[in-house]
């Protein structure tokens, strides 16, 4: 039973880790090549469809 707990608790940590991005960059994004792709995202306005 200890064993189980310990190996679902290093489970958890392992993936608290992972998703917070400490394991690795994420500057880069999830999708680097359409990051790249875009020409002038400054540029877009969002406003009220009526």
């Amino acid at each position: 039973m200890r064993l189980a707990f310990l190996i679902l608790l290093f489970a958890n940590i392992v993936l608290f880790v992972w998703g917070q991005g400490y394991a690795g960059s994420r500057e880069a994004g999830r999708e680097p090549a359409r990051l790249m792709q875009q020409l002038a995202p400054d540029k877009l306005t969002v406003t009220r469809a009526e």
